[in-house]
């Protein structure tokens, strides 16, 4: 009980001393975020929060074909209102919304907790994964921008230089097949002797187990169109305000990438990072501090306002929920 307080404390601590931290250096003031409100075209933020919870709807789809992989049929009603439950969790304790959305099931599908835990580990998985790729296209849409922002000074090295870290990973590349069998053996060894290897063996099998689902190409659509969702409530979110609505569609996914990362901050609900981290990110296109950080809020503002709301109601639905035996087999 002790150690769940500190815990809270430290991430409430934290996400005070960053959201101060944001509205300080933007000399914000509570005019500003009124001003804004009014300039706001509120049809696009009905668009973002229809879309928000579109997202949510496809990770319950996607969830839905793990939980199979496993012989369980929770069936959407449940699935939606878990994750909905897990957002909501996540604004109120850090990192609680995974434990949440477990227990949901538990409560309404008579799903054992270990066994769905274990999915939400392969989803945050596959989320690491996509989210790796978005940076890297991130990088590649927008490198100058980012280039001009963070590294001033940085030049591209000679031709015969990269073409010589290619050839060099090409040879670790084919040394690393021709000794396979080997390193095999060493990593099984070092897999059951270490707890660093432990994990990593165990991220290596929850990817792994995506090949069990029914239909691993439905999966991978899902996963790319829920991407897709997170990047379509992002752009909504800046045409929705005249200072960003011309922002390009690369510049969303810069905000995207950003925000995706304040959001997975120990804070409650990203609060606090995602202003930082967002407003951060509008400026790379010459927004003004203070503007780029009222928009933060904003878009951090409706999305916390839809969980709330969403995930609150979801919560109430699963009193009246009657439980359901989930096995496939039963």
């Amino acid at each position: 009980m002790l150690k769940a307080l500190i815990k809270y404390s430290v991430s409430t601590l934290l996400a005070a001393s960053l959201l101060y931290w944001a509205f300080s250096k933007s000399d914000l003031r509570w005019t500003d975020i009124y001003q804004t409100a009014q300039s706001a075209n509120y049809q696009w933020i009905i668009i973002s929060v229809i879309i928000a919870l579109i997202s949510h709807l496809l990770r319950a789809f996607r969830w839905a074909q793990l939980l199979g992989a496993i012989a369980f049929n929770p069936g959407t009603t449940r699935t939606f209102t878990a994750v909905l439950i897990g957002y909501f969790a996540n604004f109120i304790v850090p990192r609680m919304g995974e434990v949440s959305r477990c227990g949901s099931l538990q409560k309404t599908a008579n799903i054992p907790f270990e066994k769905s835990f274990g999915t939400v580990i392969t989803e945050r998985i596959v989320d690491l994964l996509g989210l790796a790729v978005l940076v890297g296209l991130t990088f590649i849409v927008e490198w100058e921008p980012i280039q001009q922002f963070l590294f001033p000074n940085f030049h591209f090295p000679p031709t015969m230089f990269l073409a010589g870290l290619g050839a060099g990973a090409m040879a670790c590349l084919g040394l690393i097949w021709i000794l396979r069998d080997r390193l095999h053996v060493r990593w099984e060894q070092f897999a059951a002797t270490n707890k660093v290897g432990q994990l990593l063996q165990g991220w290596f099998v929850g990817i792994l187990s995506i090949k069990e689902v029914e239909n691993p190409a439905k999966f991978i659509l899902y996963t790319i169109l829920i991407w897709v969702a997170y990047f379509a409530n992002t752009y909504t979110l800046l045409l929705a305000f005249p200072i960003s609505a011309s922002l390009s569609l690369s510049a969303g996914l810069t905000v995207l990438v950003m925000g995706t990362f304040g959001m997975a901050t120990p804070t409650q609900g990203g609060i606090g990072a995602y202003h930082s981290l967002v407003a951060s990110a509008l400026s790379f296109y010459l927004i003004p501090v203070k503007d780029a950080t009222v928009l933060a809020t904003f878009f951090h503002g409706t999305q916390m306002a839809t969980i709330l709301l969403f995930g609150g109601l979801s919560f109430i639905i699963t009193f009246f929920l009657p439980q359901k035996n989930a096995g496939i087999e039963s």
